[in-house]
């Protein structure tokens, strides 16, 4: 993974308030990543980006 891929959603993903922050068969761009956190465009409510770990990334979305 690098800065810049797009990923595909497996299913979609909500937040704690129940709203969604990946929608299922839609792509995102990876935004930051270092050795533990990814940040992809996800769905904005608080104006801001969200940091997900590698492994929920790997186990939610593909490459393109």
């Amino acid at each position: 993974m690098q800065v810049g891929d797009t990923l595909i959603c497996k299913n979609t993903i909500n937040n704690f308030f129940g709203q969604p922050l990946f929608i299922e068969n839609e792509t995102y761009k990876i935004l930051y990543i270092d050795d533990e956190n990814v940040v992809l465009n996800n769905i904005l409510y608080a104006n801001e980006y969200a940091e997900f770990d590698i492994e929920f990334i790997k186990n939610n979305f593909n490459t393109i």
